[in-house]
């Protein structure tokens, strides 16, 4: 049985923590193998057994990455910290485990400890590529090619990002993984927000980060809302972008469910009529797959998107989701 160790800064930290899910979605898909996972975690340092595979945990009271800026000498060093954090943790668990390689999840910081351990413990490693590590440090000199250049294969969730690294950077062969997930059956939450199937319900699910777009979401809830009385906007997921939400809902442009777990997004996906995909920078996002069967879903054409949508879903703007939502008839 192969034993594969894989890094991971964003990955859940209970059963209501959506992000990083879909690396748990990839285990279960790897019959015959046998998964360890290194993540921080901000209850402290334990180990759990989740979905089949040993997740290692480390204390982590910093926040995720997401949403920080790259050059503000705060990020630089949580950074810095995180990658010391990790490669201690996979050091110890790559001297007590025979394991055949390291799975890193992002190219940073995840891929740059994999590189580390390939230097000083000769352990193979393989890298995917998953759009913020690529978008945030790709014009960052010998930084991404020291990385995928001694990486045994490189994987990419889009193809648009796998061409975006080959246009950059000659001979570095990147392979298509793509992150697919489905919802799990709908669990009705303790006190459900009562969403009535006689309007129009409009949905939002992902980081509320500048980059998914969030603030887009509300400025066209707003304009919609001037022209159609019978629509509801609703936001699901936290982030940094909190206080804008928090602005919107009291001004009753939106209607903000929290962070809920993966059952309690299906129990309201069966409301809703239309998924926003608004993100400025996307490879292929998840709730993409988690939705397509569900729901009508507009989108920026972002990342991968226009390869699986069909071309009226995409707008261009904020005024071409308008336009569709206004005119929507529910069938």
């Amino acid at each position: 049985m192969m034993k594969i160790l894989i890094l991971a800064h964003s990955f859940p930290q209970n059963d209501s923590d959506y992000r990083g899910k879909f690396i748990l979605d990839y285990v279960k898909t790897q019959k015959g193998c046998e998964f360890n996972i290194i993540a921080p975690h901000y209850d402290g340092s334990f180990e759990k057994e989740i979905d089949g595979a040993r997740v290692h945990y480390f204390e982590w009271k910093h926040g995720y990455l997401a949403g920080r800026k790259l050059y503000n000498p705060v990020t630089l060093f949580v950074t810095i910290k995180l990658i010391c954090m990790f490669f201690i943790k996979s050091r110890q668990l790559i001297n007590k485990h025979n394991f055949d390689h390291v799975f890193a999840c992002w190219a940073v910081p995840a891929g740059f400890v994999a590189y580390l351990l390939n230097k000083f413990m000769k352990i193979e490693y393989n890298v995917w590529l998953l759009g913020t590590d690529v978008n945030k440090f790709i014009n960052i000199p010998f930084f991404l090619p020291a990385i995928l250049k001694n990486a045994q294969e490189v994987f990419s969730n889009s193809q648009e990002l796998a061409n975006k690294i080959s246009d950059k950077f000659k001979n570095i062969e990147v392979k298509l993984l793509v992150t697919r997930s489905t919802l799990p059956e709908p669990k009705k939450p303790e006190n459900p927000y009562p969403i009535s199937k006689e309007t129009l319900n409009v949905l939002f699910v992902g980081r509320l980060e500048e980059v998914k777009g969030v603030d887009i979401f509300i400025e066209i809830a707003k304009k919609v809302r001037q022209e159609r009385a019978d629509v509801t906007f609703f936001v699901i997921g936290d982030g940094s972008m909190t206080k804008i939400i928090r602005e919107a809902e009291k001004r009753g442009d939106i209607v903000w469910l929290g962070r809920l777990d993966q059952s309690g997004i299906s129990y309201y996906s069966d409301f809703m009529d239309i998924l926003c995909i608004t993100s400025r920078n996307e490879s292929m996002p998840v709730v993409f797959w988690e939705f397509e069967n569900k729901v009508k879903i507009l989108s920026f054409p972002v990342g991968d998107v226009p390869k699986y949508l069909p071309e009226e879903n995409l707008c261009e703007s904020v005024e071409e989701f308008v336009k569709v939502i206004i005119y929507f008839i529910r069938g």
